[in-house]
């Protein structure tokens, strides 16, 4: 009977003290908005293409403050104007745009996606973009150069890639991207232990010594 008290007892306030000490889940958070989600990082960088132009072969590296990037897409990169400004596509339609991180560890990507044709109008098509690694692809059907998607990473885990992958559909479409951001997500609020765990400890004792009279009386 000792050893069965001993077991309950222990495992209370075991089980306590777990469910005191567990961290929150990070989670990977989409951000649709752009200024909802430079508003949550700490700092950031934009590359918006402007020294670039024309036909560039794959892959390209690109140097922002803080970060480095290389863009990768069979048949080569290609620039254009697009409502005055520079954006970055590839050379060849229907073909995925991959953005390999490759120094800075931002943990925040983003940038406005959408697709082109050949002479950079703006296609009404489906635009696919993923950031690797920890988030689902986000789709859209937009015809906007302003499309944005946005990634946010709290637990400071830092994205390797952005795939960006145009629609299907006549005419052809290629992927493209503009105003690029590389940051790093603010601090999360760290969770102070409330007082819940410090009472289930207490309860956790209180229920012993009620099992130990208990027992002592049997």
């Amino acid at each position: 009977m000792q050893f069965l008290k001993s077991i309950i007892h222990f495992g209370i306030i075991g089980s306590s003290i777990v469910a005191a000490s567990l961290p929150a889940r990070a989670l990977v958070t989409t951000y649709t908005d752009r200024d909802a989600f430079l508003a949550a990082l700490s700092s950031s960088s934009t590359d918006n293409f402007n020294d670039l132009n024309g036909f560039y072969n794959s892959p390209i590296s690109r140097t922002i403050f803080g970060y480095t990037y290389n863009a990768t897409a069979t048949s080569g990169l290609y620039t254009g104007n697009v409502n005055g400004s520079v954006v970055f596509s590839t050379n060849r339609f229907n073909t995925p745009l991959t953005l390999a991180f490759t120094a800075g560890a931002p943990t925040a990507v983003g940038g406005y996606f959408f697709n082109t044709d050949t002479s950079f109008n703006v296609l009404n098509r489906v635009i696919t973009v993923t950031a690797n690694p920890g988030a689902v692809a986000q789709s859209v059907v937009t015809g906007s150069a302003t499309n944005f998607f946005g990634w946010l990473d709290d637990s400071g885990t830092p994205f390797t890639s952005l795939v960006i992958e145009p629609g299907a559909g006549s005419p052809a479409a290629f992927a493209t991207v503009d105003n690029l951001v590389l940051g790093q997500a603010a601090p999360a609020a760290q969770e102070v232990p409330g007082p819940l765990p410090v009472l289930s400890l207490v309860a956790a004792f209180s229920i012993s010594r009620r099992l130990r009279s208990r027992i002592a009386a049997d």
